[in-house]
């Protein structure tokens, strides 16, 4: 099977494909796939259904069943199958063997499937299947969790426990390092977008002249329907962004000196190379220069680690956590609390260096 983008309705939808003789749509997951979209999902997360529901479909072909024969211990089976493609799932090996994906993907592509079949069943077009579980005790606590203390929550039995990792981040001098090895403008203002304005790739990518307020020192994050470059902002909702004087100043030159006005197109980044040049840059060049990067300093990072790296610091120099949720665009202050709030060893000894010098003031 194959995930492919398709015109539906006048729209791009990635979509499956099955490839045999000739090119069918999996009609289910069209269906599903326009919910999504309808109840406003970004074309990302969309995608991102899409390829996940693409192993549970090579699944079901492996295991010759179909959707109407999906059970609470098939859907146990997909688990093992997610950590074990290649295994035997009808055998028990006593050998404890390495997972292929790790818990957090493979509970991802478990609730895509969920999703998936939950809306099917509310179509009345497969049986419902229960997953879930009533449970008391350690959980999330909202905001009105004193109206409904002590009352059960549903748990997913299927879902793995996670191991918990600590977000790795760049020191300043390594940043410092990343910057000075760009060859280009260009390059250095998307390393900065996302180290300093916190900006994941898709939202520098998406960004239009008109959303640049240079003598304001402010970037407007804009949702837009249409894409040249297949950029999309994760959440529909805009956003501002203050950044330095240094950072506008580096935009101004990279229009100066390399950006061309001659082009059918108000995206800020372009391409550079004689063959395609002023085309919208795409997500694949800058996937590409991060890997230049680490190639050319030695250091080895991703280009969500800049973001990673600027919520840290933030929360690091005081940051109300809620301030810190509006700057990078969170749907739930939960996400910023689960995500950016761990104190590493160094943050527990400078605190309480603070602790022994207040106390030998009172003395």
């Amino acid at each position: 099977m194959r995930v492919q983008k398709i015109i539906v309705d006048r729209k791009d939808y990635p979509l499956f494909l099955l490839l045999d003789d000739q090119y069918e749509i999996v009609k289910p997951v069209m269906k599903f796939i326009k919910y999504l979209d309808s109840t406003g999902k970004s074309p990302n997360t969309v995608k991102t259904y899409c390829y996940h529901l693409k192993h549970f479909y090579v699944f079901m072909a492996q295991r010759k069943i179909t959707l109407q024969d999906i059970n609470f211990e098939e859907l146990a089976s997909f688990v093992g199958w997610l950590r074990n493609p290649t295994g035997n799932l009808n055998v028990i090996d006593i050998h404890p063997k390495e997972a292929k994906r790790e818990e957090s993907t493979v509970n991802a592509i478990l609730n895509a499937a969920i999703s998936f079949l939950e809306y099917l069943s509310r179509s009345g077009e497969i049986k419902t299947i229960n997953i879930f579980k009533e449970a008391r005790g350690k959980n999330f606590k909202g905001f009105l969790h004193h109206i409904s203390k002590g009352k059960p929550f549903k748990k997913n039995i299927l879902k793995l426990r996670v191991k918990k990792k600590r977000l790795r981040t760049l020191e300043y001098s390594e940043v410092k390092r990343i910057t000075e090895a760009c060859h280009t403008f260009r390059d250095k203002l998307i390393i900065m977008l996302m180290y300093e304005g916190g900006l994941r790739i898709g939202e520098v990518l998406s960004l239009r002249l008109e959303d640049i307020a240079t003598w304001d020192n402010q970037i407007n994050i804009t949702p837009r329907e249409e894409s040249l470059n297949g950029a999309y902002i994760k959440l529909r909702k805009e956003r501002v962004i203050h950044v330095s004087k240094e950072l506008m100043a580096l935009y101004t030159d990279y229009l100066v000196h390399e950006y061309c006005e001659e082009i059918d197109h108000d995206y800020v980044f372009i391409t550079l190379k004689e063959t395609h040049f002023g085309q919208p840059l795409k997500y694949q060049s800058v996937l590409d220069l991060i890997r230049r990067l680490n190639k050319r300093t030695g250091i080895s990072f991703t280009p969500h680690m800049l973001r990673h790296t600027h919520a840290t610091e933030l929360i690091r120099n005081g940051w109300d956590v809620t301030y810190v949720q509006k700057r990078l665009g969170h749907a739930h202050v939960q996400t910023t609390l689960n995500t950016y709030v761990h104190l590493s060893d160094q943050d527990m000894k400078k605190e309480f260096k603070k602790y022994l010098e207040g106390r030998e003031q009172k003395r």
